[in-house]
């Protein structure tokens, strides 16, 4: 139950490689399907909307993905802006109220009953809280009756019939103040000082969601009430119920369940929600001694603009392009052997309700804000000044246009959560809802008409010199020191003055593959029938698997493995060898950088990018059918003609160096790494990379180990899966996968580079950091032998510990904000599985805590799982494989998965039968294997002080 606030930051550096081959444009739709300018965005004719008479609004639409569920909303328009100065804190602390009891259900009984049905607390059963909104989230079944009026029983509980119990406040307090201790650290405290400066003089300012921990320790119940008999009130509600059900069921459900909530007759006047604008330029520098990384934003505000015609939207869509296009501008810069900055960024969008931003965000070496700073602002007045080239505009607009046809495409197979979410927002928002065939055709007619004119004017609506604000931010250094505001308002200053030229932009003019292999040839094809899967033997020793579905309609996912990964790199050689794969996504396929590629490859949607882990190394991608041969060239490439040059390896060393050069000083970095160095016996993959490690990395090391592991097409196996025909594949698979060049038989294998659990009870204390606030975790040695059924039971008894630890930890002690257990194994290695158990809390309760996880493991394995436990288990697994099995990546990695290792992939279709085999006997029995008494590693983090 987050409490949340929107405040974009410097977009992190992506070694990915995202792009796709160009696509034929798709033709401008006839003008009379084209939608005029002036007319009124209109309502999706899929959804039903409506006003009951206390003024609480509803949308319904009838969806059936997932099948058999219904996401259901309640979106209150009342975040925390609405709290007096003695209530900061409340909104947020009020939605957990909402789960402690009310009219019709107990403390406790509510999240209880939705686990019982399938419904897991956090995906399924969770609330968010803002500056402006509060959002409640139940997702349920339906095919079984009562299940959905339950759900709109509980949402309407939670608009109107909230006990706020006075036990149960004292109770959430202990939670409540956790969330605020989990959230302490650089970042908060730099939020804190630099959230003031943008949005100063509104009360924003001051109403962080998440509260104080001086009114949060203290206030009185009647605070609470007060908030909620103010502001929760039908006019300012709306109810969203979209999924497999009748719209007229659910219509009448909401009349029933929430027309009977009185309107207020005097109700409240809203507060201020404005932020007032300032013609000067506000500055921020802020340092604090664990910051990772030297970063410095450059915002313009602006006020939020409702999309209310066809001429408004589609000025929002040039204004993308706007981005788009800056943001080629931007990662092209960052190649440069000469850049100033690591990495940059430039984006939009709502920062608080009243109060739309636009920013450029850039990373910098240390030292180097300035500088960083400079080109941000002379970028922006490139833009500014001189605007766009048709060619650039060319590539923004395929890019813009591919997004809307995949989600035309998709419209059919949309989920209901995204449906939600859409109209959740189109309530507290005002975000139009004309439904993606509108959206399409105004895309579609539109985009081709957009100008470089009408971007240049987009451009300075994003881009003006009132309404500024410059952030800056760098870790606390004696011989480093940080830029002052004053020092910032120079550089701006010298910078508003440098010279200025347009933009030069070059395309490279070559095609993707100069010249395409020879294909190769299937030479044997088998069946499996019962999961619908064909296996291709191909002529180089490689062999695909492929596995047509229906789930998505513009969606394809591939993958490929082949045993051996970094577990084949000598000790010396293991940092080169863990880092080629993002040297590849630094230095681009086929003799193109990542930005020409994007250049080249506009129009079309398809992705590919090696894949190297400990065990195994290979390949993963993604495209929509059209771009599927896209990016099987791209995988081609990645096997072929990765870039592994010396431009790339140093532009990769500084984006490293920058982003590790303060990481001792993070808690949370320090403390992964020793819980990772105890539960591997201080083994050397454990180990954290340094500025040592970066500094010696060796090209021709990283080329051979890379070369070894990609010559030989024999060792792999490629995985397909979704929308295609196999015998349209077949062709795409002979030109591209069988054409791999091979030695005609599989010769690599995994080492076992002796990682080894320790063998007996361990415990070891970090002291890092400032704040009040600790770190737990709980490993248990759990050796399934990578059986099936043991992992399975491995698995479910992990989900059994979770939710009990969850009631004992946060429910009944408030010592957490949450706990998580869950198994995990690094496959195909046998004997180094483990049970993760975690948690956050104050530093004086971790020994409370964690003698009590232990106390409850003990009384697990003496006596298992009541039969109550075993049975919510069993329906959130039958929930989650119903809706798993209608999903293409959960095949693509169980059909990865069971031919790693060694299962017969029919047992996939049979999963559920294995549900019914768990018994509180078995789970008994698996506690007492997998939550050993004598080996298992307790690691805590504290403060220094």
């Amino acid at each position: 139950m987050p409490a949340r606030f929107r405040l974009a930051g410097v977009t992190a550096l992506a070694v990915a490689i995202v792009a796709g081959l160009p696509a034929a444009q798709s033709a401008t739709p006839p003008a009379s399907q084209v939608p005029p300018l002036d007319q009124v965005l209109p309502v999706d004719p899929a959804v039903r909307t409506g006003t009951l008479g206390n003024g609480l609004r509803y949308y319904v639409r009838q969806n059936g993905r997932p099948a058999s569920r219904v996401s259901l909303r309640l979106a209150v328009d009342v975040g925390s802006v609405q709290e007096a100065d003695d209530q900061r804190g409340l909104a947020h602390f009020l939605e957990h109220m909402a789960f402690n009891g009310t009219e019709h259900f107990r403390p406790g009984e509510l999240v209880a009953f939705l686990e019982s049905i399938g419904a897991r607390f956090g995906p399924h059963v969770n609330a968010s809280t803002s500056f402006d909104e509060t959002i409640y989230m139940l997702d349920v079944p339906t095919d079984r009756e009562g299940y959905v009026e339950r759900g709109l029983l509980a949402l309407s509980d939670f608009a109107a019939g909230m006990s706020l119990l006075p036990e149960e406040i004292e109770k959430e307090r202990g939670v409540v103040i956790e969330e605020w201790r989990g959230r302490l650290g650089a970042g908060s405290r730099l939020v804190d000082r630099q959230l003031p400066v943008l949005l100063r003089g509104s009360r924003y300012a001051d109403r962080l969601p998440i509260g104080t921990l001086e009114i949060l320790k203290s206030f009185p119940r009647q605070r609470l009430v007060d908030f909620y008999a103010t502001w929760y009130r039908p006019d300012l509600m709306a109810v969203v119920v979209v999924g497999d059900i009748d719209p007229a069921v659910a219509v009448r459900l909401v009349e029933e369940r929430f027309g009977g909530i009185p309107r207020p007759t005097s109700p409240a006047p809203d507060v201020a929600r404005t932020v007032p604008s300032h013609q000067e330029t506000l500055y921020s520098s802020a340092t604090d001694p664990e910051a990772q990384g030297w970063t410095v934003t450059v915002a313009w505000k602006r006020a939020a603009e409702a999309q209310v015609t066809v001429a408004d939207y589609r000025q929002s869509l040039v204004r993308q392009l706007a981005s788009t296009m800056l943001n080629l501008r931007l990662r092209e810069i960052a190649r440069r052997a000469d850049t100033p900055f690591l990495g940059a960024s430039a984006g939009g969008g709502g920062l608080v309700r009243p109060v739309e931003v636009f920013q450029m965000g850039a990373a910098v070496q240390p030292g180097r804000i300035a500088e960083g700073l400079t080109a941000l602002v002379v970028e922006a007045r490139r833009m500014r000044e001189f605007g766009f080239w048709e060619s650039e505009l060319a590539t923004a607009r395929a890019q813009l246009l591919a997004s809307f046809e995949r989600g035309f495409k998709e419209r059919d197979t949309a989920e209901s959560r995204t449906l939600a979410a859409e109209y959740t927002r189109a309530f507290l928002e005002q975000e139009p809802i004309p439904g993606i065939e509108f959206e399409y055709r105004i895309a579609s007619g539109y985009l081709p008409t957009v100008t470089p004119a009408e971007a240049l004017a987009a451009a300075r609506q994003l881009v003006h010199d009132d309404n500024r604000v410059v952030l800056a931010v760098a870790p606390e250094s004696a011989t480093v020191p940080a830029p002052t505001d004053v020092a910032l308002r120079d550089t701006m200053a010298r910078a508003a003055a440098a010279a200025v030229e347009p933009w030069r932009d070059a395309a490279s003019g070559r095609a993707l593959v100069e010249r395409p292999p020879a294909p190769g040839r299937v030479t044997a094809r088998r069946t499996i029938d019962v999961i619908g899967v064909t296996v291709l033997s191909l002529s180089n020793g490689a062999e695909v698997w492929l596995k047509p579905t229906g789930f998505k309609n513009d969606q394809v996912l591939f993958s490929a493995y082949a045993p051996g990964g970094t577990s084949l790199a000598s000790r010396d050689d293991f940092p080169d060898a863990s880092l080629v794969g993002a040297l590849v996504g630094t230095g681009g396929l086929g003799g193109h950088n990542p930005v020409e590629l994007s250049r080249l490859l506009a129009g079309s949607i398809a992705q590919a990018q090696p894949d190297i882990d400990l065990y195994t190394h290979g390949v993963r991608g993604s495209a929509t059918p059209r771009d599927l041969e896209t990016a099987l060239t791209l995988a081609f490439l990645v096997f072929t003609a990765p870039n592994l040059e010396p431009d790339a390896l140093g532009l990769l060393k500084r984006r490293y160096a920058g982003m590790l050069a303060n990481q001792t000083e993070n808690p949370e970095f320090v403390f992964a790494e020793k819980v990772a160095l105890v539960n591997t016996s201080n083994h050397y993959t454990a180990k954290a990379l340094t500025l040592q490690d970066i500094e010696a990395l060796d090209l021709d090391v990283m080329r051979r180990f890379y070369a070894a592991r990609f010559a030989n097409a024999a060792d792999f196996t490629f995985f397909i899966v979704g929308a295609f025909a196999v015998d349209e594949v077949v062709p795409l698979v002979e030109r591209w996968v069988a054409s791999l060049p091979s030695t005609g038989s599989r010769a690599s294998a995994f080492r076992d580079v002796g990682v080894r659990f320790p063998t007996g009870i361990v415990r070891e204390e970090v002291r890092k950091g400032r704040e009040p606030a600790s770190q737990t975790v709980m490993s248990f040695f759990a050796d399934t032998g990578l059986d099936e059924i043991e992992m399975h039971r491995a698995r479910a008894a992990a989900s059994v510990a979770g939710i009990r630890l969850r009631d004992i930890l946060r429910e009944q002690l408030g010592g957490t904000y949450g706990v998580s257990v869950a198994y995990q194994s690094a496959m195909p290695m046998k004997n180094d599985g483990a049970i993760v158990i975690q948690f956050g809390s104050a530093p004086e309760n971790v020994e409370t805590l964690t003698t009590a996880v232990l106390t409850e493991v003990e009384r697990l394995r003496r006596e298992g799982p009541s039969a109550d436990d075993v049975r919510t288990v069993q329906e959130l697994e039958r929930r989650d494989l119903e809706t798993s099995l209608r999903q293409n990546q959960y095949w693509l990695n169980s059909l990865q998965t069971t031919h790693l290792l060694g299962w017969d992939a029919t047992g996939i279709a049979r999963r559920a039968d294995r549900i019914g085999t768990l018994t509180p006997d078995v789970l008994r029995d698996a506690f007492r294997k997998y939550f050993p008494a004598d080996r298992y590693t307790v690691v805590t983090l504290r403060p220094e002080r």
